[in-house]
């Protein structure tokens, strides 16, 4: 099995970024609402990315108890500042807020989660938009290891149906050419499906491994984007490590999408500055990646 370096894709990235935004004022602001620990490391890792590569970064903290109507108020204000390229709400939100309403008042154009309707559907018609950053990481990786260009009619099954990994992923590999295949919790026979991979992408978050190298292809390139951690204290994703003996390419848990998650936000939100400078259309072009 060849091991896929994430972290060395991530720095190799962030370099190249670096020089492009030599000159240039970019500005991303993270909105945070306090009460989930994670979230914290999480946007610590963001804030490093940014300084390493000169790109403006303000961490937006807000409290627990904080009113919907603030935070669209916050976002609307943030949406009509020229200065501000790039808006992300930190997620999960407190249960109270209504999350898909709160992330539908970010202008899609400063969107550099990709999570909004209006660019979520422009992957459905191969329009220029922002991409959710993590289904981005997992492109990156195949890239890395196949090409994106040798993965046409290629098997590729997907577990997890969300908006940030699942969904997006169907239609951002048919612009591939790809034959991808979406399982979830209700899938029947599970390891029948996987067991065809060529290419298997699991975001399910199970407590347990969900994934054991009977259920994988001989060489398939496997990717693990969930992160969990168990009764133990110790994080793990669906994928147990076994399988490495028996696949081609398996990403490490932690230190795996994760880190290309991070470098995709950073190039979408250099992406969101050139939309916003008229440097790339924001609609009618169309766009693959």
């Amino acid at each position: 099995m060849k091991n896929i370096d994430c972290k060395e894709l991530k720095q190799k990235g962030l370099q190249q970024l670096k020089k492009e935004l030599e000159g240039k004022e970019v500005a991303l602001k993270v909105i945070q609402v306090e009460g989930d620990s994670a979230s914290d490391l999480y946007v610590r890792n963001k804030k490093k990315a940014a300084e390493l590569i000169g790109m403006n970064f303000e961490h937006i903290l807000l409290p627990e108890d904080i009113n919907e109507e603030d935070i669209i108020h916050l976002i609307e204000t943030l949406n009509e500042d020229n200065k501000t390229h790039g808006i992300m709400v930190q997620l999960p939100l407190p249960q109270a807020l209504n999350e898909e309403k709160i992330i539908n008042t970010i202008n899609p154009n400063k969107d550099v989660d990709g999570l909004t309707n209006q660019n979520l559907g422009r992957i459905m018609t191969k329009t220029e938009g922002l991409r959710p950053c993590t289904a981005e990481g997992v492109l990156n990786v195949i890239d890395e290891c196949i090409g994106l260009d040798k993965i046409k009619g290629k098997e590729v099954v997907i577990i997890g149906r969300t908006t940030l990994v699942g969904l997006p992923l169907i239609h951002m590999l048919l612009n591939y050419n790809a034959t991808p295949t979406i399982c979830h919790t209700k899938t029947k026979d599970l390891k029948w499906h996987t067991q065809k991979a060529d290419i298997l992408i699991t975001a399910a978050g199970t407590k347990e491994y969900l994934i054991d190298s009977s259920m994988i292809k001989d060489g398939a390139l496997v990717i693990d984007v969930s992160t969990t951690i168990d009764n133990n204290g110790k994080f793990h994703g669906d994928v147990n490590p076994e399988i490495k003996e028996k696949a081609g390419y398996l990403t490490p848990v932690p230190g795996g999408i994760g880190q290309l998650t991070v470098l995709e936000l950073m190039k979408n939100t250099y992406r969101a500055y050139e939309i916003q400078k008229k440097k790339i259309p924001s609609k009618g072009k169309t766009y693959i990646r």
